[in-house]
């Protein structure tokens, strides 16, 4: 059975190289068009499974090419793909990607076939939950699918890594039941209550969210780097040496090579270097899944 199963969203990527934010009303131009593989589930189960670790994706697309593209793109990264569904009469889930010449990114997403995946879908990945040693999940499918399968990892002793993101609200003791929480600076202030748009914010409130909740919160900075705070410590992760072309899949890839860190018996603070260091790859070229190294390329470019 797989270490690692991740439950979550997959998408068709299309992304669109703009000179700037365009305006209500304005026909921009694009300088380059490109498709890739992506929503958030699908990307670290790909990032994770690079990286050497077995992950069983669950998810749903539609019977359609861009579903069939997302599919190859899973099994060519070493994915169990069993759990994903090809829905009849639902398409495939899709993103539309803004890239600015920053290396920033607007996008928005069409859910499509991802909110086919109810708590009936998750219930037959049950076993597969119970046998794996952490659940990862994220806000792009109903968010009574991500607490059924919350419930099920409860159940089973299975860890959970939630990726709150889009930030949505959540009872607090599902909040609770979840080892690793991933936040940005958006999803934090979301969940404190209160803007955080700072390092120094960050590390004001991530203690006292890691202590209401009596688990560890990870938020992630950008080229700040990240924070990870447990009930007892925090750690600052500063961002790996990069150049950004484009920053799709930074999170994500974060998200996969913590996990995989955590399963290598790294502590937080390597497991975070660690993922600090995949996002850094990731960055350098468009695209998500496509851009995301593997063991061998963190090695040769951060010796780690």
């Amino acid at each position: 059975m797989c270490k690692v199963v991740v439950a979550g969203s997959l998408n068709y990527d299309i992304f669109l190289t703009l000179p700037a934010v365009p305006k209500v009303g304005e026909t921009a131009s694009a300088s380059s068009s490109k498709s890739a593989a992506g929503g958030k589930g699908a990307n670290q189960a790909v990032q994770i499974a690079k990286l050497g670790t077995s992950v069983c994706m669950v998810g749903s697309v539609g019977q359609d090419q861009m579903g069939k593209a997302l599919l190859k793109s899973l099994a060519d990264a070493g994915v169990d793909c069993r759990k994903v569904k090809e829905e009849a009469d639902l398409g495939t889930g899709m993103g539309i990607v803004d890239v600015f010449p920053d290396g920033s990114v607007m996008a928005v997403i069409s859910h499509g076939a991802n909110y086919g995946v109810d708590p009936a879908r998750i219930f037959e990945a049950e076993e597969e939950i119970a046998r794996a040693r952490l659940l990862v999940l994220q806000l792009e499918i109903p968010i009574e699918s991500v607490k059924c399968a919350v419930d099920l990892a409860a159940k089973h002793g299975t860890k959970v890594l939630l990726n709150a993101a889009p930030a949505a609200k959540l009872e607090d003791e599902y909040i609770q039941r979840c080892d690793y929480f991933v936040v940005n600076e958006v999803e934090a202030s979301f969940y404190a209550g209160e803007e955080i748009n700072s390092v120094e914010a960050a590390e004001k409130w991530l203690p006292k969210l890691a202590k209401k909740y009596q688990n560890c919160w990870i938020c992630t900075l950008g080229k700040e780097g990240a924070l990870i705070a447990s009930e007892d410590q925090m750690y600052r992760i500063p961002a790996a040496k990069t150049k950004a072309v484009e920053t799709t899949g930074a999170g994500d890839s974060f998200v996969g090579g913590f996990c995989h860190g955590l399963l290598q018996g790294m502590d937080l603070c390597q497991a975070g270097n660690f993922a600090a260091c995949c996002s850094g790859i990731t960055i350098q070229s468009v695209g998500a899944q496509n851009s995301m190294p593997d063991r061998e390329q963190i090695q040769k470019e951060y010796g780690i």
